[in-house]
């Protein structure tokens, strides 16, 4: 009998289910033939078209929205009342619409063009990934480039100072840009990166390898470009709040003021009380406050001539050091008094201006300026440095495009003046006129290059010249590769890594410092499959003359001096980048691995370069349902072992993974979004001090970060209007 029961279920069971939902068959046709592999959604449920363009879902009675999705079609929808135990046929025509999918354009390389369409390799972050950026680190751009192969945003110091690394050279020879102006100086401060925050960001453009061709000295490891937003973009405002303490409050204003006339408007407001997290008396985790202001105005005509100007200004206090009534040091008088203070405080201005004009259908002439001023009061204990940084920046160019050809002429002007009014040794004003040829050759469909050539004459170190070479090969759109090759150069600074962390009283120069000088290569192969899309890379950079410290035998007052290293700075490695992008799921995957060897300041060995994984993963899941407004998205990233530098407690660094989590929902007109970041807390400390017991180079009481000083965090906030421009 029970068998038999089981039996009964086992049929029964269906036919009710089946009477308590209803079902709905849509035929998809394109013209007149049938459409395959296009998505059908409703209430939740999803599916797919089959050859001949037939898609069935099971829905709950009542009334029910039906999306109708495929690239390169406009979608269609329809709202139908679905009946239990019923079923019901509808028919949907898609008309053809290429335009669905927008183009990806990069304007790094000075010549506007599709990024498929760029012999240069320019990785782009765009759309979805800003804006999630934008909900799990609203106050800065740290977590911008993280799921970029090759790219490392490295800490410096528990204040918060930030690089970016590229396949594994300094973040000093990496130029950061901002519609292509350095409008955070000619060599970017290493609190640039936690000062400027992506809200108003469209994409960002990242080109490895010397790129000084294209931007002359402060472009040696590569260029990251941030590309803003234009009218008639959507207005936003945000409210964050993070644990532990946290707030941001931020607005960006988007307006058409005319037909050819737009303004966009950022501003933010940050505060972050300082933690110490392992209760040692120093706060691993910086306090701070900052203001900001961004306006922006456009013009454009939309016959080819454009003009957009921008002003920008910040205040920021910035606090570490010991915090509490825990003494930090205990070395029997010869460490610093408690309290301790590591503090910055940063004032900023900055204007710019980049127009366009078009003589006629084949010759574009395009300017482009900037002007940017820093002072700074950084304090070291009892001791402060005040220091004024300024930039000056101008260039012209003149673009002819025909038929397979496009060429681009210009000249360009950089100078960098750096005063500091406790350590007047190292004020130097460095000028740097340049003239530049890139040209562009298309002779078929599936080849192309692009040949640049740059001298620059600098007032320190004469005339340098640098080429680069790449190369683009095409099978129709399901594979390509790309080769490149060149030479950069770097103008060394006093302000390295790590004496922007320290200060500048115990460092000297005893001889003159020789320019640095590189040479990179890169293959690059991209197949593409559907929704699926590979890329892997292999590289490798030369730096001849790479400046570093070199502490001297004996000394225990953390003086050191500026030096050019016996031998090259080199490394090489490979990455391999992989996205599968099908609506409502997107999973991005990377995995770089990089080999590095040096000759030490100090002992002329050649040993492994500091501070580079050996390893590096990561991994992303996104699912985004536009029917419901909900977005979750899963990051996962590994760090391998590295070698360290001057740390009292290990030579080599231990793996590590963190994990991120962010929920976003859609309610009417705002998205809600919670985010926990570093959910496996892991903590540099958690592995070794943070403190050192003795004095180390330049006076630093601290040593170089190589996991995360901040544990887990949480934050949660809301965005108005929700979705529009961040998905």
């Amino acid at each position: 009998m029970a068998q038999l029961a089981l039996g009964a279920v086992w049929l029964v069971a269906p036919r009710l289910a089946r009477a308590q939902t209803g079902r709905i068959t849509v035929h998809v046709v394109a013209d007149t033939a049938p459409l395959a592999d296009v998505l059908v959604r409703a209430a939740g449920v999803t599916a797919r078209t089959n050859g001949q363009g037939d898609a069935t879902v099971s829905l709950p009675p009542g009334a029910a929205r039906i999306i109708v999705t495929k690239i390169g079609f406009r979608p269609d929808s329809a709202i139908l009342a679905v009946r239990a135990g019923f079923d019901t046929s509808i028919a949907v025509r898609l008309v053809e619409q290429p335009a669905t999918v927008a183009p990806v354009f990069v304007t790094s390389t000075r010549a506007v063009r599709r990024i498929e369409d760029e012999p240069l390799r320019v990785e782009v972050l765009a759309g979805d990934d800003v804006g999630e950026k934008s909900e799990m680190r609203p106050a800065d751009t740290r977590t911008l480039l993280s799921e970029m192969s090759g790219v490392r945003t490295q800490t410096l110091s528990p204040l918060g100072a930030t690089n970016v690394r590229i396949q594994g050279l300094p973040g000093r020879y990496t130029a950061l840009l901002e519609d292509g102006l350095p409008l955070y100086g000619g060599q970017a401060s290493g609190f640039t990166l936690v000062e400027v925050v992506p809200l108003d960001l469209r994409q960002a453009e990242v080109i490895k390898g010397a790129a000084s061709a294209l931007y002359g000295p402060q472009a040696l490891a590569g260029v990251v470009d941030l590309i803003s937003r234009h009218p008639p973009d959507t207005s936003q405002a945000l409210v964050n709040q993070s644990v532990p303490s946290s707030t941001d409050v931020m607005g960006f204003l988007s307006r058409s003021l005319r037909p050819r006339m737009g303004l966009t408007v950022l501003g933010g407001l940050h505060r972050q009380s300082a933690e110490d997290d392992d209760r040692d008396g120093w706060a691993e985790v910086p306090g701070f406050r900052r203001a900001e202001l961004r306006p922006r105005v456009f013009l454009d005509d939309s016959a080819g001539h454009s003009l957009m100007a921008t002003i920008g200004a910040l205040a920021e206090d910035r606090a570490s050091g010991s915090i509490g009534s825990i003494a930090p040091f205990d070395v029997g008088g010869a460490g610093p008094r408690a309290p301790f203070a590591d503090s910055l405080t940063t004032r900023h201005l900055d204007a710019g201006v980049v127009g366009q004009w078009r003589s006629d259908s084949s010759l574009v002439f395009a300017a482009r300026a900037s002007a940017s001023g820093d002072r700074r009061r950084h304090r070291f204990g009892d001791d402060f440095e005040s220091d004024t940084r300024r930039t000056l920046y101008a260039e012209a160019t003149a673009t002819r495009a025909v038929a397979t050809n496009a060429a681009v002429a210009g000249a360009a002007w950089l100078r960098d003046s750096y005063e500091n009014a406790q350590v007047a040794r190292f004020d130097a004003a460095y000028s740097t006129p340049g003239l530049f040829l890139q040209d562009t050759y298309s002779p078929v469909r599936w080849l192309s290059g692009t040949a640049n050539g740059r001298c620059d004459r600098s007032n320190v170190y004469g005339t340098i010249c640098t080429p680069r070479l790449s190369l683009l090969a095409r099978t129709g759109t399901a594979l390509s590769s790309r080769l490149s090759a060149g030479g950069g150069w770097f103008a060394p600074r006093p302000l390295t890594d790590q004496t922007e962390t320290f200060g500048l009283a115990r460092v000297f120069e005893p001889t003159p410092l020789a320019a640095e000088r590189a040479r990179t290569a890169s293959l690059d192969l991209t197949a593409t499959r559907g929704p699926l899309q590979v890329n892997g890379t292999l590289f490798a950079n030369r730096v001849a003359n790479p400046v570093g410290l070199r502490r001297l035998a004996g000394d225990t007052t953390g003086r050191v001096d500026l030096v050019n290293a016996s031998g090259p700075l080199q490394t090489h490695g490979g990455e391999l980048f992989a996205v599968f992008n099908q609506d409502p799921l997107i999973i991005t995957a990377y995995y770089a691995a990089t080999r590095s060897r040096e000759v030490s300041t100090e002992s002329g060995r050649v040993r492994e370069a500091p501070l580079i994984p050996r390893q590096a993963a990561g991994l992303d899941l996104a699912a985004d349902d536009d029917e419901s407004g909900t977005y979750a998205a899963v990051e996962v990233f590994y760090t391998g072992r590295m070698a360290l530098e001057d740390d009292p407690f290990a030579s080599v660094s231990r793996p590590y993974t963190t994990i991120g989590i962010l929920l976003s929902k859609r309610w009417n007109a705002a998205t809600v979004f919670l985010n926990l970041e570093n959910a496996t807390d892991i903590r540099l400390t958690k592995y070794e001090p943070l403190l050192r017991s003795s004095v180390g180079e330049g006076g630093s009481w601290t040593v170089e970060p190589w996991a995360p000083l901040e544990g887990r965090r949480a934050n949660a906030g809301v965005r108005w209007p929700g979705g529009t421009a961040s998905r």
